[in-house]
């Protein structure tokens, strides 16, 4: 009797190591019915836990990024790629990263317009410091800084000084080319806008 009390003492203090707890599931939606957003836009996972990306209606990423350049992708950091859904879809996309660290995860989508409009995304963010209001409010000033810097100026001669052939338009596009390609497309179409 004393044997079997002893074992069954031993089986019960080594339960917890055998029966872990199983990592939490994340379901965050994509875009859809709630605009231009992640929903929820932030969570507090552990180690081990899986955010689950769903993806709605229309054509989003999951891109992650950096605190200090939120709409631009973080270099060897996970991207989903363009995930397109139409609107009468019955199945959607579904792309999971494994946490694998406490460390903040910040996350972006790299459609054009999108980040800066707010649509970012992070995983323990800290409550001081880089939070993800401070995250959210970078991501768009982002916007801002794009319009400011896609402003046409006009000149006496009432022309537009951002046309194709002027210094101003090849500075923009090289700086285009080189933060976001979808940024050039933007600047042709102005510039012909502009032109006409």
């Amino acid at each position: 009797m004393f044997f079997k009390s002893i074992l069954a003492s031993l089986i019960l203090a080594s339960a917890p190591a055998v029966f872990a707890a199983e990592p939490k599931v994340w379901d965050i939606t994509v875009g859809g019915a709630a605009g231009l957003v992640y929903t929820p836009n932030q969570v507090k996972a552990d180690v081990g836990d899986i955010l689950s990306f769903h993806f709605q209606f229309k054509n989003h990423t999951v891109t992650q990024s950096s605190f200090d350049y939120p709409c631009t992708p973080l270099a060897g950091g996970f991207d989903s790629g363009f995930m397109p859904v139409a609107m009468d879809a019955t199945e959607f996309p579904v792309f999971n990263v494994t946490v694998q660290t406490t460390d903040p995860i910040w996350v972006h989508c790299e459609q054009v317009g999108h980040c800066g409009m707010g649509m970012v995304f992070a995983a323990n963010a800290p409550k001081k410091g880089n939070t993800f209001d401070a995250f959210l409010a970078k991501a768009m000033a982002t916007a801002t800084q794009a319009n400011t810097a896609s402003t046409t100026t006009w000149t006496d001669s009432a022309y537009p000084s951002a046309t194709p052939y002027s210094s101003h338009y090849k500075r923009d596009t090289a700086e285009a080319q080189v933060a976001q390609p979808e940024r050039r497309r933007w600047s042709r179409v102005m510039a012909k806008r502009e032109a006409n």
